[in-house]
């Protein structure tokens, strides 16, 4: 059996927090965010900053799924930024941790965790 098209491409809106793990006494911040998970192409999008025209969200590689979960991570060596996470396709729970390092030290410059609970959502446009 194959995929419908709409099976292919899963959009979701994502609200929940993220705090900057790499600061001391960090305090969770309310997020609100919209991914998109492409299973043609095994990818999963929308970690990016709107700040920066775009050219910090990658796509990163879905690592596995099931009916139950969809496990991603990737790594940007231009912009020195991994981020890797799972989302329960059941409860809509998604966690993910963003790190930014140096690619000449490979240290970790901050890492940024996500708690966040997931619906399927239409694009606005």
């Amino acid at each position: 059996m194959t995929a419908q098209p709409a099976d292919a491409t899963l959009t979701l809106a994502c609200q929940g927090t993220t705090t900057v793990t790499t600061m001391e006494d960090a305090k969770p911040e309310p997020i609100s965010m919209g991914i998109i998970v492409n299973f043609t192409n095994r990818t999963v999008q929308g970690f990016g900053h709107p700040g920066f025209g775009g050219l910090m969200d990658f796509p990163v590689k879905i690592t596995a799924w099931n009916e139950v979960t969809v496990a991603f991570e990737g790594k940007n060596q231009v912009i020195e930024k991994s981020i890797n996470g799972s989302i329960d396709r059941v409860t809509g729970d998604m966690e993910a941790t963003s790190t930014s390092f140096n690619l000449k030290t490979n240290k970790t410059l901050s890492s940024t965790s996500y708690a966040l609970k997931c619906r399927p959502a239409q694009r606005m446009f």
